[in-house]
């Protein structure tokens, strides 16, 4: 399966760096933030999901997001999708029909979803956070290209340095 719902207990229950509110993140864990080296949209778009694929495959090939789909009336999926291509509005129709009303976490294991999670995000039409178990990891979706990746694991930051450099983010 390519999206499966999460609930509450169970994402809860997992080993994901969460918190409500960026600021506890600031307080409470190690973090790093990503700043891509150009302004131009298409290469940061194209460094941000190659970094992301990256991190997808370190993962285990998935990824769980936080998707606030409740949050969404039909007049701003509208606005949403009058700004995708065709495929990307079937994917999100596809993640928005997910799971039940009230569900907000999603493991995604198929990397093709990539490209859509990140133009959500750099294009600023719906925030989502990545979270990743394996590598205790979480990447917060931010305004002006600027994403806070967080790590309750100095160790971790170092290696994501890395590949985050190989992608231009840093």
């Amino acid at each position: 399966m390519k999206i499966r719902a999460l609930s509450k207990n169970e994402f809860k229950n997992s080993e994901f760096i969460y918190f409500s509110n960026i600021l506890d993140g600031f307080d409470k864990y190690e973090y790093i933030q990503l700043s891509p080296t150009t302004s131009i949209y298409e290469e940061v778009e194209k460094s941000y999901i190659r970094f992301l694929e990256k991190l997808f495959n370190i993962n285990n090939n998935k990824l769980v997001i936080d998707f606030y789909k409740n949050r969404l009336d039909d007049n701003s999926i509208k606005y949403i999708e009058d700004r995708l291509k065709y495929e990307e509005k079937k994917m999100l129709n596809k993640l928005i029909s997910s799971g039940k009303e009230e569900d907000i976490f999603f493991e995604i294991t198929d990397i093709s979803y990539i490209p859509l999670l990140i133009k959500l995000n750099l294009k600023e039409l719906f925030f989502v956070t990545f979270y990743f178990d394996k590598a205790n990891f979480t990447l917060w979706g931010n305004y002006n290209y600027n994403f806070p990746l967080f790590s309750s694991k100095k160790e971790n930051l170092e290696e994501i340095k890395k590949i985050a450099k190989q992608c231009s983010l840093l």
